[in-house]
């Protein structure tokens, strides 16, 4: 819609594009902006609220009229419904109105996210209210629901003929005005038959099972986030917007010297508990630290269709305390 020509001329001096991005938005973001050929550096990252972790309206707003200023072109938006590291769902209404305001494409990468669309009606929270203003949306149902990878969509809203317009290419020799050609319409040609896999999901679990995972996993949330307040050498990260628990654990030591508790002692820390995880444990949890917030390593627990039980969330928590519980400065002095 707004560079038609680069399709076939490429970039042009005057172009000067400019898209943006939430902060809590996944690497391959910047990574198709590097492909595309338009750099990183113009894949402007819009800050987000330390609370919710979502995009600030206001500041894509400015930032938008900061790029314009420059002479450059801003026309896209990725907005994020289920971030990978806190579960952030982007208020999709507010960043429409503005993409409206200003002619931008507004993409929702729903990839992680996506299928608490089919959570209870009472459970669904307006985690993804406005999604109908989106332009596109991407959803991968290899993660939260559990189809074999890969299994990747994207969806544009009355956008007919986008997907052609943009990847198609002349070649009689495949292409024949057949209706089941799809690959004329992505970059990719020949493919393995993806789309199976979610009918046959479809056709094992219905949507009523789909329902049933995402009311699960919801569920299985809920009882970890009060899990982690109930314990004092537990501390939530953030409060769940999706099914993505983040919190830090305090070894023994730490709870009778908090004052040594550092944020690079509790970052090296989680990174030691990981290791022995990795090592000796019985179960694996990620870890990683949040620089955008400052935030020192903190466990993540993404929770989608898995074989994890309700009890089972009480048992994490104790094995994370059986491997770190002996934690000591002396122990993690050498960790980098």
């Amino acid at each position: 819609e707004h560079f038609p020509h680069v399709k076939t001329k490429g970039w042009q001096t005057k172009d000067r594009p400019v898209a943006f991005t939430a902060i809590q938005s996944h690497f391959s973001i910047r990574s198709a902006a590097m492909i595309v050929g338009m750099g990183n550096d113009n894949m402007v990252q819009v800050p987000a609220d330390r609370t919710t972790s979502q995009m600030d309206p206001s500041a894509l707003e400015q930032c938008v009229k900061d790029e314009i200023a420059k002479g450059n072109h801003p026309f896209f938006v990725n907005a994020v419904s289920g971030s990978t590291v806190m579960g952030a769902f982007d208020d999709l209404k507010a960043i429409a109105k503005i993409c409206k305001r200003y002619n931008l494409w507004l993409h929702a990468d729903a990839c992680w996210g996506g299928f608490l669309i089919f959570a209870s009606p009472e459970k669904q929270r307006n985690r993804f209210d406005g999604m109908g203003e989106v332009d596109s949306v991407s959803f991968n149902a290899h993660k939260g629901l559990g189809v074999p990878q890969q299994c990747s969509m994207l969806i544009t809203n009355n956008k007919k003929g986008a997907l052609i317009e943009s990847n198609g290419i002349e070649a009689e020799y495949l292409y024949q005005n057949n209706k089941y050609d799809v690959g004329v319409k992505s970059l990719s040609c020949g493919r393995k038959g993806d789309a199976l896999k979610l009918w046959l999901s479809i056709r094992k679990h219905g949507f009523d099972g789909f329902r049933q995972i995402a009311d699960n996993e919801l569920a299985k949330t809920e009882i970890m986030t009060k899990l982690v307040k109930a314990s004092d050498d537990f501390e939530m990260v953030a409060e769940p917007m999706g099914t993505n628990v983040c919190y830090w654990y305090t070894p023994e030591y730490f709870m009778l010297y908090p004052e040594e508790y550092t944020s690079n002692r509790k970052a090296r820390v989680h990174q030691l508990i990981f290791d022995r995880m990795k090592k000796y444990g019985t179960c694996l949890i990620q870890q990683n630290p949040l620089t955008e917030f400052s935030l020192p390593n903190f466990f993540r627990l993404a929770l989608g269709a898995d074989r994890t039980r309700f009890k089972d969330m009480e048992f994490l928590l104790e094995e994370t305390r059986r491997l770190g519980r002996d934690i000591t400065p002396s122990d993690i002095e050498s960790i980098e």
